[in-house]
């Protein structure tokens, strides 16, 4: 799925937020990835009650591409990226083969199959229907604490989807219904008869209508118009241990979108409208997280030397060498937000080429985002303290600028590329989730001073020989915050990572074979003072670096192939990842103090399946 798709990607980390629900989340720039806006086709979504598994939802058969913006990008999607935007294309019934089949077992106990079912009605008519169905079933407890080491889940997927694709109009109209079931905790038949079970039960069920419009018939061939549109509802159901979360949200979004050009293609403008509706309905024991958001905004985008593709290049354009390697995206939207006020969002992107091989990149820009308090943090429900939101809470607003210089070059005959990014993210308001300053409470509050993000990346890459590639990267993050704690580096986050990966694939492309080592410096514990010195043996000061290796081969016949890997086989894994596992329903029972694999070496193998032209 989407949380599995990040493995060669230095840019985005993937790790489990707690030791109990299976919740994936990714880290971008140092920060959660609360603080980066989830698209798919282009769309916000996924976010809100189903933020701890949206990850989750989309399987990677599905996927044709992901696009990933880091720092503050367009102004066309909305206010909310803070640290960047994930954009997930999935594969047209057009392009997709007619029939499509994907197995898939694990060691682990979780089978999963895929299918796709296309047909293209005329040439401007398809239709495709994408079906997934999981399920994870084991009695894993490898650190002989009473707990499932993994969630045992069933999930069932779903996506229908029709394209009209005609030479002045274009349109597509999605159905997407999903049925996720996650039940974890103590495994019953390890305890002693009549002991109080603790369990964690999680039930979501979603659908969701989207759809895409495009004019292009105007008397100007430049000029063109889009819609997009979306509706969900989500139904969350969930407990933990004795306490009960529970919500129902309902979303609607429309985006209009104008684009012309300005005297000629090296100058274009793209403006709209957009209207955003949030409504939840949402407890958690006797707290009460309703409400309703209602955001209609305007935005303008100015674009320098984005040329359409295929446009022939002027004589003027030729001798001018300064302004033909410039490029430049300006925008500023303005959304009047009920609850909040007016907000005011401007961004820029500068680009410039010295040549065709040697690139600098600046951006800069100001994000906004309502925190969703309780479904972002669902992994600290899995502790004996209370969750407390402490006030009201404003809304999360930061200025993020970033700079990237990317050098392509040849080395012993062969390509490579090497690419340097340093970001810098300022927060005016953050929610803080304060599990320091009270030992008898999880706070949620508004900021106090300063926090800030900075985070450095390096990538090297480099093709070997042929069909030998690998690459090399290290990134280094330095995120610290203002928490009634005292101003204090950001826990649980490694300050230094390091990522190796190695692919080859035969010149037939009958054979190919991918690695990836991910090498994760040592995290800070929260301060666990309150707690006795034997229960935080595992729990105290920096947590150990470590490596975990993953890998698959795959061997491709004419309609079919078949893959084997492994992921983990370092087999590292935290040593009691969960504090007083042997009384979860006390006040020092905590799951949330993760760093590392909860799970050790797994194997997995899996079939792929087309038929069709």
């Amino acid at each position: 799925n989407l949380a599995e798709s990040f493995s060669t990607n230095a840019a985005v980390d993937v790790g489990y937020s707690d030791a109990v629900t299976g919740a994936r989340e990714i880290q971008l720039l140092g920060l959660r990835g609360t603080y980066t806006q989830l698209m798919v086709e282009n769309r916000p979504s996924m976010g809100g009650l189903g933020s701890p598994f949206a990850l989750e939802y989309l399987p990677g058969s599905w996927l044709s591409s992901i696009q990933i913006s880091k720092g503050t990008s367009t102004v066309q999607n909305g206010y909310q990226a803070i640290a960047g935007q994930i954009n997930s294309e999935l594969v047209k019934p057009f392009q997709d083969k007619p029939l499509f089949v994907n197995l898939y077992g694990s060691t682990f106990g979780r089978g999963e199959i895929n299918v796709h079912l296309n047909k293209k009605i005329n040439d401007k008519w398809s239709a495709g229907t994408l079906l997934h169905a999981s399920k994870m079933k084991n009695n894993l407890d490898g650190n002989d604490d009473n707990f499932y080491d993994t969630p045992q889940t069933d999930l069932l997927d779903g996506m229908f989807r029709l394209f009209y694709r005609g030479e002045l109009f274009r349109a597509q109209f999605n159905v997407h219904a999903l049925r996720d079931r996650h039940t974890s905790g103590q495994i019953a038949d390890k305890l002693p008869a009549g002991t109080p079970i603790y369990s964690i039960r999680q039930d979501h069920d979603r659908v969701e209508v989207f759809g895409k419009m495009g004019y292009l018939g105007f008397k100007d061939l430049n000029n063109t118009m889009g819609f997009i549109t979306n509706a969900s509802w989500h139904q969350l159901d969930s407990y933990y241990g004795n306490r009960f979360h529970s919500g129902v949200q309902r979303n609607a979004y429309a985006n209009l979108i104008y684009s012309t050009y300005i005297n000629n293609t090296d100058h274009k403008l793209n403006m709209g409208a957009s209207y955003l509706y949030d409504n939840y309905d949402e407890q958690l024991d006797d707290y009460d997280a309703s409400r309703t958001e209602s955001v209609p905004g305007i935005f303008m985008e100015y674009s320098f030397g984005q040329k359409p593709e295929n446009h022939p290049e002027t004589e003027e354009e030729s001798n001018n060498s300064f302004w033909k390697g410039f490029g430049l995206i300006a925008g500023m939207r303005v959304d009047k937000h009920n609850l909040f006020g007016m907000l005011y969002t401007p961004r820029m992107n500068l680009k410039y080429n010295f040549s065709e091989k040697s690139i600098v990149r600046l951006s800069a820009g100001r994000g906004f985002r309502t925190a969703n308090v309780i479904a972002e943090n669902v992994s600290l429900l899995a502790s004996g303290r209370p969750f407390v939101v402490d006030g009201d809470l404003d809304m999360e607003d930061a200025w993020n600028f970033g700079l990237n210089y990317t050098q392509k070059f040849v080395l012993g005959g062969k390509e490579g590329s090497l690419a340097l990014d340093a970001f810098r993210t300022d927060f005016n308001n953050q929610i803080i989730i304060d599990r320091q300053h009270d030992p008898n409470r999880i706070l949620a509050y508004n900021l106090k001073g300063k926090s800030f993000s900075n985070s450095f990346l390096a990538v090297w890459s480099q093709d070997i020989i042929d069909g030998l590639d690998i690459k090399l990267a290290y990134k280094f993050n330095d995120v610290k915050m203002n928490s009634r704690h005292g101003f204090h580096e950001m826990p649980l986050l490694a300050m230094h990572r390091g990522l190796v990966t190695v692919g080859y694939e035969t010149r037939d492309e009958k054979w190919a074979l991918h690695t990836n080592l991910q090498l994760v410096g040592r995290m800070s514990f929260p301060d666990n003072e309150q707690y006795t010195p034997e229960l935080i043996e595992f729990h105290s000061g920096k947590s150990p670096a470590y490596a975990t290796l993953g890998g698959q081969l795959t061997r491709k016949f004419d309609k079919w192939e078949v893959y084997i890997g492994g992921e983990n086989l370092t087999n590292y894994t935290q040593a009691q990842p969960i504090i007083d596992a042997d009384n979860p329903f006390g006040q020092d029972f905590n799951a949330t103090q993760v760093y590392g694999p909860i799970t050790g070496a797994m194997g997995y193998v899996g079939l792929r399946f087309e038929l069709g032209e």
